[in-house]
């Protein structure tokens, strides 16, 4: 018995060894989880719904990860994150609301000027929204508030690149609508995609020399909308807020330490980026699916000949789309044999039959995924293109402004889609495409094989994001991923300074030959002239 009862007295011993070790190691643990932890800011002027789809589970990530993250956003399109402290600006959702009054069907289509002067303008007035917050200006004013971290819409949203500069913190960018030469820009890419500009209707695909020439002139005059259209608005604001000079904006709009972009190499198109690039596309389908409801699930299951899906997107009404597009597509829809999905703001449509399920909001990722889906008509904004690329759906794209023309040209180049023009358009040529697209099997496998390039990855795009975003807090800014000044100029990487000494020493030896050439046809012309004058 007394050996029994010590046996047991040694095992309570080890058994509190063990728990006391155990302890002692969750304490390191946390410990050192702690000290990796940052102190983040993160502000987003969004005032349209899509982009938060990126936005919530990147903020939820870095709040799990255990860091203090502090949120501007808009009230309405960002719902509480438990573990983080949100600052609404209530204004924000005001610029959505005057966006939808605006006239686009009397002004459509819009130059590239007219649509920078709206935007920038929209801009401007988000950046506005947001500094002249009470509680932003609070956090301006305390001097015990501390950030290490600043993520932002990376894009014309310059006079907010200040929060950085104020807080000395590194400078992270989230471009949601996936990238173009300005994002190179702010990066610190010194050799610019020049084939992706910011608006690509209009836009040269070509390769020959008149096409890059007219493209070279295309992004030159996008630059100069930028210059002299979207940045005076910020710069006045980042003056008047942060009492800085110009120079200092400047600075400041090449030094971010990292950008995201919602992008990646499999959709479509590689690219070269430099290492503070990190390409997150799909980081939203890290999310949970939402179900269909009974009734659109039944409508779905049943499609004996398979179903069409027509959706705008998040952000575009119908009451922007020329009427004549909603008729003619209602018309084809009548006439072809399938069912079809109907993402729309009417309530109902003129002699709507029963083959079309009409509704203002759809859980797009679970219809994308049914098996009984033959097409997706969009708009070609980015997150739908992903999803559906995603999914390995075969889509027709009908782009109406911004980065829906390169996204919908990317996946015509690639062999899953087919592209409409709303200004073109016919009842015809509709019903032609959607078939070509359905019937043709070519579509469906291109799509298939670019659903299993984008799902290939090492991690997925959101543990992507995290982890760069963490490598950046822990290496103080990481500056050493940026391109150094001296490495790569735009000269050097267009070969423009060995064509410059290549076609500059050929023109100098041309020049001099030349002159040569008539110096000695000068003397040469002058023997004869005398021999001819002095002959008896």
């Amino acid at each position: 018995m007394p050996q029994y009862t010590n046996e047991r007295r040694n095992v309570r011993t080890l058994c509190n060894m063990v728990g006391r070790m155990a302890s002692a190691l969750l304490v390191l643990g946390l410990c050192l989880s702690f000290t990796h932890a940052a102190h983040i800011l993160a502000v987003f002027s969004y005032s349209f719904p899509a982009p938060f789809l990126l936005v919530t589970p990147y903020m939820k990530a870095l709040v799990q990860n255990g860091h203090q993250v502090t949120i501007v956003s808009s009230f309405n399109h960002l719902t509480d994150i438990e573990g983080a402290r949100h600052i609404r600006v209530q204004l924000l959702d005001q610029l959505m609301h005057d966006l939808l009054n605006y006239d686009f069907i009397s002004n459509y289509p819009l130059s590239k000027w007219a649509q920078s002067t709206i935007i920038s303008q929209f801009f401007r007035n988000s950046s506005y929204y947001i500094l002249s917050d009470p509680q932003v200006q609070g956090l301006l004013r305390d001097p015990n508030v501390h950030f290490d971290m600043i993520i932002l819409q990376a894009s014309h949203t310059d006079a907010l690149y200040g929060l950085a500069q104020h807080f000395k913190a590194s400078l992270v960018g989230l471009s949601a609508y996936g990238t173009a030469w300005n994002i190179d820009y702010l990066a610190g890419n010194k050799a610019p995609s020049v084939y992706e500009p910011m608006q690509p209707e209009g836009y040269s695909n070509g390769i020959s020399l008149v096409d890059r020439f007219i493209n070279w002139v295309y992004i030159t005059e996008e630059w100069l909308m930028d210059r002299m259209i979207f940045l005076p608005k910020q710069l006045d604001l980042y003056k008047h807020y942060f009492n800085r000079t110009a120079e200092s904006l400047y600075e400041i709009r090449r030094n971010f330490s990292l950008m995201l972009i919602n992008h990646h190499f499999s959709l479509g198109r590689a690219r070269s980026n430099v290492p503070n690039v990190i390409e997150i596309a799909g980081m939203h389908m890290s999310e949970p699916i939402e179900d269909l409801e009974p009734a659109l699930q039944r409508f779905m299951d049943e499609a004996v000949d398979g179903v069409i899906y027509f959706s705008m997107g998040l952000e575009i009404v119908d009451k922007w789309l020329p009427p004549h597009v909603l008729t003619i597509l209602q018309e084809a829809f009548e006439q072809l044999p399938w069912r079809v999905i109907w993402k729309s703001d009417l309530e109902t449509l003129p002699n709507k039959s029963d083959r079309i399920y009409l509704s203002h909001m759809l859980a797009q990722r679970k219809l994308l995924s049914h098996s009984n889906l033959k097409l997706f008509i969009t708009h070609g904004g980015i997150l739908s293109i992903i999803e559906a690329a995603f999914n390995g759906v075969p889509m027709i794209c009908l782009p109406m402004y911004y980065d829906q023309f390169g996204n919908a040209e990317r996946m015509k180049q690639a062999g899953v889609a087919q592209v409409l023009s709303m200004a073109t358009m016919t009842l015809e040529s509709t019903t032609q495409i959607i078939k070509e697209v359905i019937e043709n099997p070519k579509y469906a496998k291109n799509a298939e094989q670019m659903a299993m390039r984008l799902r290939d990855q090492p991690m997925s795009p959101l543990e992507t994001a995290v982890w760069w975003t963490e490598y950046v807090i822990r290496h103080k800014g990481a500056p050493h991923m940026r391109l150094s000044e001296q490495d790569m100029s735009f000269m050097q990487y267009y070969s423009l300074d060995i064509a410059s000494m290549l076609f500059g020493r050929i023109g100098l030896a041309i020049i001099i030959v030349t002159c040569v050439g008539i110096k000695l046809l000068r003397l040469l012309k002058k023997p004869f002239v005398l021999r001819i004058y002095h002959v008896p």
